[in-house]
């Protein structure tokens, strides 16, 4: 086969193939774009029609809709390992590693709420030669980079951005607006929280033009 013909992202994804090299897909966007659904799509596509071995890992704070399973939104779901956000308490050899060792895919949920150490589980998993899918809020409330997700970023294979409908106006949105009794929450009012789980009640999707700007964090 002559590699010549492939780009440099098609030869990653005939490494990975083979067995010889991880990869590393990134799917982020705002919430209600859909991630987990996008997430639990390509592990089924690769379970059911590529009989591959897939283990999926949530953080277990956020059991908005099961305890043990990923959901999404449309309605797909997933049997999940429900673990510690914080890495820092959990047996990652018995937990993560063990699991995962026949698995060809492995997938992360809600990866913004898990602490730092998931780089590094990620990158031995890559190096084990596995398929990692992370989805994650890539912006928190204010338009920061969110946890691990920007490190994450900076060595994924493949990054998929997901965008939700702005609660607005309709446009794509990419940032997702706290609101705090229907209303968005002002900086003066700033939740010195920032992880506070909640659904339709607590944020909405909003564009670059209805988003309320004052109250995100200018990046140098």
């Amino acid at each position: 086969m002559d590699s010549c013909r492939f780009s440099q992202k098609e030869r990653n994804v005939l490494l990975y193939n083979d067995g010889k090299a991880g990869f590393l897909t990134t799917i982020i966007g705002p919430m209600f774009s859909e991630k987990s659904g996008e997430l639990i799509k390509r592990c089924l596509q690769a379970r059911e029609y590529q009989n591959k071995h897939v283990e999926v890992f949530k953080p277990r704070l956020d059991n908005r809709f099961s305890d043990d399973e990923v959901v999404s939104r449309i309605g797909l779901r997933m049997k999940a390992h429900s673990i510690h956000q914080d890495l820092s308490q959990v047996d990652i050899p018995g937990e993560i590693l063990a699991p995962c060792q026949d698995a060809h895919m492995v997938a992360f949920d809600e990866a913004q709420f898990f602490s730092q150490e998931l780089v590094g589980i990620v990158e031995l998993l890559l190096q084990e030669g596995k398929h990692v899918i992370v989805a994650g809020l890539n912006l928190d409330y204010l338009g920061r980079p969110f946890g691990c997700i920007g490190t994450l970023l900076l060595f994924s294979d493949e990054i998929v951005t997901k965008s939700a409908f702005c609660k607005c106006c309709g446009r794509p949105a990419m940032y997702t607006q706290r609101l705090v009794d229907g209303k968005p929450i002002s900086r003066t009012e700033e939740d010195e929280r920032l992880v506070v789980i909640g659904d339709s009640e607590s944020y909405e999707p909003r564009c670059r033009l209805c988003v309320v700007k004052e109250n995100l964090v200018k990046l140098d």
